[in-house]
């Protein structure tokens, strides 16, 4: 079974905020032993630490299966592979641990090994690999000994998510297949497919036709493909045991290849029935209205019945449907508003045996990110973020209470539970704003709460980290214009003192609904910006997760106002400490982000430099280029044509203002906030004779996540602030290296 899991551990005291910084400061460099690092960490480490993750755990316990990956700065990518760790009775390493697989050394070289899940005999270990060069497949590894790997799926578009049956049979596979061929197990299916989908015919012209909206998503084209649930047999001696078979064989996405939440499909503990999600909307484009449907399958896992809408009676989105283990429920992820894709996240159950559908969270007032069920089926973990902080609590069924609080802390991971005879083990990755995630074990007490300090299980990157000097993280608050009280979190430089002025970053996070938590960001990394010699401030604005609904709702049709507010308050506070130099503050932003340092760009002159990475610019093109319409239309209340918000509300109307020396940065795959909006500023910038500067990653969406070109970023970035700010330059001669500048 698997949680969404995000512990914190606080490093503070109480009193005012200058207080509390400089005494969490104190407490958390104690603790994080930095004064035994030998130099501060910058830009060359991030690519040398190690991403731990997918822990999975054996019924006995003995052995924990985790996935390593490590940047290939040659390949320009991250490539992974897969271990074991021994434990001993006390749940402690037991010896090093063991490399199962090794990418490197396949034929291609560049592939990786990903998502280990044990099938529910425990004689092989299911995970997905690209080693063929290919898209991913499911492969299996015989345990305990391991040897080769076995080619277990050839869907010629890969395998986007699989997950093995509970009856032990087979497993589920999430691929894309054409409609214009016939459904699997049909013989014809895969060489139909094959030759869609790899067609090199030289004739065939490069030439997309749309009659309908969503013909792009995220950094995608619509290709005539569908997302579709497949069952694939398994032999007994670990091999296939037949064709797979289409459980969800419409002309829909079933499931959708976003929003459908972490797990959108599961099988009954007797794989006799099929939950999964789907958006039947004729209008996906203006739609958030995923369902969660039902179909029965018979002893060979072929469908029965026709998929059963259980939730066609709410219109907003149904997410993440997950069995209990004993089979009698049925839990799942709600929204209440259409068209609201920050909604609260609420938890519905439905009994199986009576049908009968039930809030279980009515009056909690934090959405939930993830839940998962105890081993005895009694219980649900929620994981939530209070006050910019992950939380977790505890949900009992039939206590008549709503959930208690259970761990506050640090990280965010995916975890396993095990244990007998009512025991509740977990494991887990922690993270935080200090470290990178490493898995970890706790034993839970029968309210659920850890019984006892969390037992490190791995130790990836603990030799690199112990040469590192990290900065001390802590917390900064302020008042609203209403009285409210804001947080933010503060990452004071690696031999930080209070005696001594520094430069300042503020980092603002994207949404506008998202939240900064104290978790170890790779795109975003505080310990980068700090380990140059600046504070870094990450404020949680109006607009931010985990301060109520009302908070995340009061950002929408009002992007500029209260939200912008409180950052400025929160900057004040910042500037306000005695060892922040005020003349010497940049922001920097993406997405929502982007936009808000757009906006500033016209509104404020108290920064000395910015920086905007795919930040929305101009609001009335953006509507009309963006991929997602319902997003607009509920953040601005209706289309440009309806209404003023996005001439009132858009960075471009106040362009005779600007004079702030900016970085802008945009991404050509980028469908949410298409790269044109990067150009449109700089274009601006330009015009006014503003400095600035323009980058574009060709190959990179929303985000940039491939290693060398994030190495490129934040050199660029911090290359930037440091003309402006002062501070720990870039490397000048790696950009003249690695970028293609044009003057």
């Amino acid at each position: 079974m698997r949680i969404l899991m995000r512990i914190h551990t606080r490093c503070l005291a109480g009193g005012s905020a200058a207080t509390q910084v400089a005494v969490g400061a104190l407490f958390c460099s104690v603790l994080g032993g930095s004064a035994l690092a030998q130099r501060a960490i910058s830009v060359d480490d991030l690519p040398r630490l190690a991403k731990v993750n997918d822990p999975q755990v054996s019924r006995d316990e003995q052995t924990l299966y985790y996935a390593v990956a490590r940047a290939r700065l040659d390949l320009n990518r991250w490539q992974s592979a897969l271990y074991a760790q021994s434990l001993g009775r006390d749940h402690r390493p037991s010896g090093p641990a063991r490399q199962l697989t090794f990418p490197e050394r396949t034929e291609k070289k560049d592939g990786s090994d990903s998502s280990p899940q044990l099938s529910q005999d425990e004689r092989w270990l299911l995970f997905l690999s690209s080693r063929d060069g290919n898209a991913p497949q499911v492969y299996g590894l015989a345990l305990p000994g391991g040897g080769e790997a076995r080619k277990l799926t050839n869907f010629p578009s890969g395998v986007g998510a699989f997950r093995p049956s509970p009856d032990g049979q087979g497993f589920l596979a999430q691929s894309r297949v054409s409609m214009q061929c016939a459904a699997y197990p049909s013989p014809k299916a895969e060489p139909c497919n094959r030759a869609r989908i790899d067609n090199k015919d030289p004739a065939r012209l490069s030439v997309r036709v749309m009659d309908r909206l969503l013909y792009r998503h995220w950094d995608g084209w619509d290709d005539g493909l569908r997302s579709h649930l497949f069952f694939v047999p398994t032999s007994g001696d670990g091999g296939t045991g037949g064709m797979p078979i289409d459980l969800t064989p419409s002309d829909d996405d079933s499931p959708p290849l976003a929003r459908g939440g972490d797990q959108p499909f599961g099988l009954s503990p007797d794989g006799r029935e099929l939950a999964f999600v789907s958006n039947r909307s004729p209008d996906l484009s203006l739609s958030t209205n995923n369902d969660i449907f039902l179909v029965s399958l018979d002893a060979m896992h072929r469908p029965v019945t026709a998929p059963w809408n259980i939730t066609a009676q709410n219109p907003a989105t149904d997410t993440s449907p997950r069995y209990s283990p004993d089979g009698r429920y049925l839990a799942f992820l709600s929204q209440r508003r259409a068209g609201f894709e920050s909604d609260r996240f609420e938890l519905m159950l439905m009994d199986r045996k009576t049908r009968s559908l039930t809030p279980l969270t009515p009056q909690f007032e934090h959405t939930l990110f993830d839940f998962d069920w105890s081993p005895d089926s009694k219980a649900l973990f929620l994981s939530t973020t209070v006050g910019g902080r992950a939380t977790q609590y505890l949900l009992t069924l039939g206590a008549g209470s709503g959930p208690s609080l259970m761990m506050v802390g640090e990280a965010n991971a995916l975890s396993s539970f095990a244990g007998e005879g009512g025991a509740r083990h977990l494991y887990f990755t922690r993270s935080s704003l200090q470290r990178p995630a490493e898995v970890f074990f706790a034993a839970l007490d029968a309210e659920g709460k850890p019984a006892g300090a969390a037992v490190p299980l791995t130790r990836t990157n603990g030799p690199l980290l112990e040469g590192l000097a990290l900065g001390t993280p802590s917390e900064l608050f302020a008042t609203s214009q209403d009285g409210l009280k804001l947080q933010a979190h503060l990452v004071l430089p690696p031999g930080f003192s209070p005696k001594n002025k520094y430069p300042a970053v503020v980092l603002i996070h994207g949404g506008p609904q998202g939240v900064w938590d104290d978790f170890w960001q790779w795109r975003w990394n505080a310990q980068i910006f700090a380990g140059a010699g600046y504070v870094v401030l990450m404020p949680n604005p109006r607009g931010s997760e985990g301060f109520g609904q009302k908070f995340v709702d009061e950002v929408s049709r009002d992007w500029p106002g209260k939200a912008y507010d409180d950052l400025m308050r929160l900057v004040d506070q910042l500037v306000a400490q005695p060892y922040v130099d005020g003349r010497k503050v940049a922001a920097l932003g993406a997405s929502y982000g982007g936009y808000m340092v757009n906006w500033i760009a016209g509104h404020s002159d108290r920064f000395a430099c910015l920086v905007s990475h795919a930040g929305v610019f101009d609001l009335r093109s953006m509507y009309l280029e963006t991929e997602e319409t319902w997003f607009p239309r509920w953040e601005f209340g209706g289309d440009p044509w309806t209404t003023d918000r996005y001439t009132r509300h858009s960075p471009s109307t106040f362009a005779d203002r600007f004079k702030t020396p900016t970085l802008v940065i945009s991404n050509e795959r980028d469908y949410r906030v298409p790269v044109g909006q990067g150009m449109q500023f700089f274009t601006a910038l330009q015009v006014r004779k503003v400095p600035s500067r323009l980058i574009i990653f060709p190959d990179e969406n929303h985000w940039v996540l491939k290693p060398g070109n994030a190495h490129f970023w934040y050199t660029s970035v911090l290359d930037w602030l440091q003309r402006y700010l002062g501070g720990a330059p870039g490397d000048q001669k790696f950009l003249e290296r690695a970028g293609t500048y044009s003057h």
